[in-house]
C-alpha cells in the first residue's frame, strides 16, 4: 500500500523496529546532506510508478476479456465495429444482396421434453439438446465452413446463414469473381454435416431424432438489436422464405425453394421435385400463387 510505504518513510516510530532489526540506530538514518530525502522521493516515485504499469496492465486484460465475451455473442467483423473508438454507441446494420439463410429443427422433441419431463429427466433432456447444439456449433471450426455463421437458437431450432462477411459482399460485385454463390454450397455441405452429427448421437443415445431443413437465398438486411444484451439477426423475404421451407419440409431432408435448388444443381447437388406449396406470408404478395419446392441432397436421394 503506498500510503503505508508513505508512512515508513517518513515516520520515524514506523522505522524504529525495522531500524533495530537490522542494527541501524536513528542516528545512523539521519542524512544531513539531504540525499535521504531524494532517496524518499526517488521510491515513491518507483512504486507510484509501478502501481501505475499494473493499472494499465489491468485494464489491457479486462479489454481482451471484453473482446473475447464480444466475439463470442457476435461475427468478428461486427465485434470489431462495436469496438472501434467512438463507434460503439452506433447503431449497426448491413444490407447484403447474396446470402444464404438456413433453419433447421428436430421435430417431435418438444414431446419428447413432455414425456422425459414427467418421470422427472427434464434436466437428461436439456443436457442432450445440449450436446446436439454444441455438436453443430463445433463443425462451425471446421476449415470447410468458414463461411457459415450461427445466428442463434430458438428452443431446438437452428439458424445459420452464409454469405454474411464483408469481404465476400465485395467480391460478391467484382466482375473477376468466379462464382458469386459458392458459399451457398457449403451451407447445405454444413447442413447434411448436421444430419450426421445427429445420426452419431443417436447411435450412442437410442434416439431416433431427425433434422428438418430449410434453405433459401437472397436479399437480407443484418443488425445488431438491444443494449444490454446485444443480438446479431437477420431480417428479410429470404429469411421468412427458409423459414417456410423449415415448417412445410419433410423430416430427413433439406428443403429448398426452385430458384435455389437451380442454383445448387448447377454445383452437383441432386434434386427431387416435391411440387408446390403454398407459402404463408409470401404466396399472398405474388397473387397467391404456390411455389415449387424442391428436396435436395449431394449423391444418391
Amino acid at each position: 500500500d503506498p500510503r503505508h510505504f508513505h508512512q515508513w518513510l517518513t515516520d520515524p516510530a514506523a522505522q524504529s523496529d525495522r531500524g533495530s532489526e537490522v542494527g541501524i540506530t536513528r542516528g545512523q538514518q539521519e542524512d544531513p546532506s539531504g540525499h535521504g530525502g531524494l532517496e524518499a522521493t526517488a521510491r515513491l516515485d518507483f512504486l507510484w510508478r509501478l502501481q501505475a504499469r499494473k493499472e494499465v496492465e489491468d485494464m489491457k486484460e479486462l479489454r481482451e476479456h471484453n473482446e473475447c465475451l464480444l466475439l463470442n455473442i457476435l461475427p468478428a467483423h461486427v465485434a470489431q465495429h462495436f469496438l472501434e473508438r467512438d463507434r460503439n454507441n452506433e447503431l449497426y446494420s448491413q444490407s447484403y444482396e447474396r446470402v444464404g439463410v438456413l433453419f433447421a429443427s428436430l421435430p417431435g422433441f418438444s414431446k419428447f421434453y413432455e414425456q422425459k419431463e414427467l418421470i422427472h429427466q427434464h434436466v437428461e433432456c436439456l443436457r442432450l439438446l445440449n450436446h446436439i447444439i454444441t455438436g453443430f456449433d463445433e463443425l462451425m471450426d471446421e476449415c470447410y465452413f468458414q463461411e457459415v455463421e450461427k445466428i442463434k437458437t430458438i428452443g431446438s431450432s437452428y439458424m445459420a446463414a452464409s454469405g454474411l462477411s464483408p469481404d465476400r459482399q465485395v467480391r460478391a460485385f467484382s466482375p473477376s469473381c468466379e462464382d458469386a454463390w459458392s458459399h451457398l454450397t457449403e451451407l447445405v455441405l454444413f447442413a447434411l454435416a448436421m444430419q450426421e452429427i445427429l445420426k452419431h448421437i443417436n447411435t450412442h443415445t437410442g434416439n431416433s431424432f431427425q433434422l428438418r431443413v430449410g434453405i433459401a437465398h437472397g436479399p437480407v438486411i443484418a443488425g445488431v438489436i438491444g443494449a444490454t444484451k446485444p443480438q446479431y439477426d437477420i431480417w428479410g423475404t429470404t429469411v421468412n422464405m427458409a423459414s417456410r421451407m423449415e415448417s412445410t419440409g419433410v423430416s430427413g431432408r433439406i428443403q429448398v425453394p426452385e430458384t435455389t435448388s437451380c442454383i445448387l444443381v448447377e454445383r452437383g447437388f441432386l434434386r427431387q421435385l416435391r411440387g408446390s406449396i403454398y407459402i404463408k406470408g409470401i404466396s399472398e404478395r405474388h397473387g397467391k400463387v404456390r411455389h415449387r419446392v424442391s428436396s435436395v441432397n449431394y449423391g444418391i436421394m
